[in-house]
């Protein structure tokens, strides 16, 4: 018996192995999420976790551990599962971030972002120079009503712990782009993607404009998809996109932020259903 137990193979094994080496790299990569991002939000941590989800993995793959292999070939499913689904997500996302920009929309939605302050965030930043881009570019197309069309919809309420909402932080900074006053219509109230959407509808109707008619969400690169599905839901149905770029090597963490940010969403049922009402509170 003791003979059978030294000629069984003990050691990591090659998936516990390539696990722990995963692991390592979670690790390193948080720290550059951090040096970037800071500690303010919890999620900034996900590598962290993540790292230590799979040291735990590694562990229970072990060829030290004996686990029955009909429990590590469920285990190993249930990861190929997350990993194909994940990947999927990510071909989508990708997708909508490389998708063609046409600049015949009447209405420029520009989503909220963090607000340091009074000022906005690098990203926010990002993001409402892409949108007076849009209109610059939009205004030398002979097709649309130079200097009438499009409107700009600044969209985003005030955080507790921003100075400003955003909206008005958007409407402020993109004034300094030449985008005059009666350009912009401005949502102070809307606390997440969705609500966006439906004060950006609102605004567009009380404006005298239809929710058929052609509209661009300028956003950030990453949240594009998410987006667009929740533009579609609030009954925008004639959409295209326009993304602003950000830091290649947080793109990764923006990836897995916007992963977690659709599952929320598709279990909340936003994805999905019928529009929530809004109303303009003048």
């Amino acid at each position: 018996m003791a003979e059978r137990y030294k000629k069984r193979k003990r050691g990591a094994g090659p998936v516990s192995i390539i696990l722990l080496m995963i692991a390592m790299v979670f690790l390193v990569y948080g720290t550059v999420v951090i040096m970037h991002l800071g500690t303010s939000n919890w999620f900034n941590f996900i590598w962290f976790i993540g790292a230590g989800v799979l040291i735990v993995l590694s562990f229970l793959f072990s060829r030290d551990l004996g686990m029955p292999l009909v429990l590590r070939i469920f285990l190993g499913l249930i990861i190929l599962v997350c990993v194909s689904n994940f990947g999927i997500f990510t071909y989508h996302m990708i997708n909508a971030m490389n998708s063609q920009t046409e600049y015949d929309a009447k209405w420029v939605i520009v989503l909220g972002a963090k607000v340091n302050g009074t000022e906005p965030s690098r990203e926010f930043r990002e993001r409402i120079s892409k949108a007076a881009e849009y209109v610059r570019l939009a205004d030398a197309d002979d097709g649309l009503n130079k200097k009438e069309w499009p409107k700009v919809i600044a969209t985003g309420g005030q955080g507790d712990d921003e100075g400003a909402a955003e909206g008005e932080v958007c409407a402020k900074v993109i004034k300094t782009f030449g985008i005059s006053s009666d350009r912009i219509l401005i949502d102070n109230q809307s606390t997440t993607t969705l609500e966006n959407f439906g004060y950006a509808k609102a605004l567009i109707e009380t404006s005298g404009g239809y929710s058929t008619d052609k509209v661009v969400i300028v956003t950030s690169g990453f949240h594009l998809y998410r987006a667009m599905q929740l533009a579609k839901k609030e009954g925008f149905n004639n959409v295209t996109c326009c993304g602003s770029t950000g830091l290649i090597s947080l793109l990764p963490h923006y990836i897995a932020r916007e992963y977690a940010a659709y599952i929320k969403e598709v279990s909340l049922g936003h994805i999905e259903g019928n529009p929530l009402p809004f109303e303009i509170n003048q």
